[in-house]
């Protein structure tokens, strides 16, 4: 406020020269602004309430009776702005602004427009700190808590960002056409998932600055959050139709490929039996368009990958794996998918040596060997069949030994068990397990890749994955 004060003393001794000819309401008005400034810096409230309030009356009367007197103009508005008339104030700060720059004054101008520039910054730098204060508190505030904690810091945030709300619009009444403020006044509504009401102030501040790029990008982000908050209520026909029509005007702009292929796969789950294979089909083409235009992001080709695997686009689902597994090439659940599909379309070879490759990488994943196991099987090999069959038999039902040195050593020397334990050494793991009334107990040998079912001490099968066994026969597939 030191800086009001001067600005007070600047007007009012401008105003002296022509004080004897001016209206005594218009004077009047201005010696009651100046005074109650003085009162409120001493701290005398109630001098300052009642001066600014008499400064308002008498300034009201001023401008009816003297409306080209557009310096006092000026300080009604100084005084709309103390009594937080903030739209009152911002008319009377741009009718006198441009009054006197008309008449030449700039320099009385200048005083007035650094006049509402100082409320302005103060109702801005305000609503800033709210934006920051809720964000800290709780960053999206379109998530649902999570728990009681998270429901009291998201009511904190709310309070916040209302009362960032309400100071930008003050700052937005005393400056109508400034993008700055626009921008960030949307920006709250936007924050606070309120997009359509976003949407209409980010165009607002179009209207007043068309080439402002911040504002354009933030328009453009609202209408994607619309259209995002559409799929999240479950309204995917909307969501699809709002997406299609902002991609006519970006058709290079993968987020919104992204999120058209979104709402394609939520919509897909919400059908039955093939009637969802259209949608999979079409959210695999929009995810496989976006990771076209954005090619590190691995998620892209994951996500369009598993669409068009889901709708029996095998080949399709392939070429997506198969940039997903460059991208994430440790990523078993990709090589996994990939050696799926590659099954479907009998290339049971390569299928074999991608899903191996998984296994290879994740040996205790049991259900990488069952996969594993009904390829061998597929492409005619029913030995390595039953040996992944056996592998994953034993970690689905079976139970870890708690010592295995010691459960191993309890084998018969003369019996299969023993002299396998008397030629490989103590297995990593022991795991006893039943089927069909039958009691097995199979011995991992984890890092050398092989494992050993014995039932009461006799070996029933040998499983080894050292290496993938290429072998297709003929009957492969049948």
């Amino acid at each position: 406020m030191a800086r009001g004060l001067a600005l007070a003393s600047l007007l009012a001794a401008a105003a002296a020269e022509r004080a004897d000819a001016r209206n005594p309401h218009c004077s009047g008005g201005i010696l009651y602004v100046t005074q109650a400034i003085r009162d409120r810096d001493k701290g005398d409230k109630d001098g300052y309430e009642r001066q600014i309030r008499k400064a308002v009356l008498e300034l009201e009367q001023c401008t009816k009776d003297d409306p080209a007197d557009h310096e006092a103009l000026g300080y009604l508005g100084w005084a709309y702005a103390e009594v937080d008339s903030s739209a009152l104030a911002g008319r009377a700060f741009a009718g006198a602004v441009a009054g006197l720059t008309a008449k030449g004054d700039k320099k009385k101008a200048d005083l007035v427009a650094g006049n509402r520039h100082s409320y302005w910054v103060r109702a801005f730098n305000d609503g800033i700190e709210h934006i920051r204060v809720a964000q800290q508190a709780y960053p999206d505030f379109t998530k649902t808590p999570g728990d009681e904690a998270e429901t009291t810091m998201k009511a904190e945030a709310e309070k916040h960002y209302r009362d960032a709300l309400a100071d930008l619009t003050r700052a937005s009444l005393l400056r109508p056409d400034d993008p700055q403020t626009l921008r960030n006044l949307g920006s709250v509504h936007a924050f606070m998932g309120d997009f359509k009401q976003a949407e209409a102030v980010f165009q607002q501040g179009l209207k007043v600055a068309p080439a402002d790029t911040a504002l354009t990008q933030s328009l453009k982000a609202a209408r994607s959050g619309f259209a995002r908050s559409l799929v999240g209520a479950k309204k995917y026909d909307e969501a699809i139709t709002h997406f299609t029509d902002m991609l006519k005007s970006e058709p290079d702009n993968p987020d919104h490929h992204l999120s058209l292929g979104e709402a394609y796969f939520e919509r897909a789950q919400t059908k039955q039996g093939d009637a969802r294979k259209a949608d999979f089909c079409l959210a695999g083409e929009a995810y496989a368009r976006a990771a076209a235009l954005k090619p590190a992001d691995p998620d892209l080709p994951y996500n369009a990958a598993l669409s068009l695997q889901n709708c029996g686009a095998w080949e399709k689902a392939e070429v997506q794996w198969r940039l997903a597994e460059k991208l994430r090439p440790e990523d078993v659940e990709v090589r996994a998918s990939l050696g799926a599909v590659l099954a479907e379309q009998r290339k049971f070879a390569e299928a074999i040596k991608t899903v191996h490759a998984a296994v290879s990488l994740k040996p205790q994943n049991k259900t990488l060997h069952r996969q594993l196991g009904s390829i061998y099987t597929k492409a005619g090999n029913n030995g390595k069949g039953t040996e992944e069959l056996m592998v994953y038999l034993a970690m689905h039902s079976g139970q870890p030994a708690p010592d295995a040195a010691a459960a191993a050593k309890s084998a018969r020397a003369e019996s299969a068990a023993g002299k396998t334990l008397a030629s490989e050494g103590t297995p990593d793991q022991v795991i006893t397990w039943t089927a069909d009334k039958e009691t097995y107990d199979t011995w991992f040998y984890w890092a050398k890749k092989r494992a050993y079912t014995f039932k009461l001490g006799t070996l029933v099968t040998k499983s080894d994955w050292t290496a993938p066994d290429l072998t297709v026969t003929s009957a492969a597939g049948k």
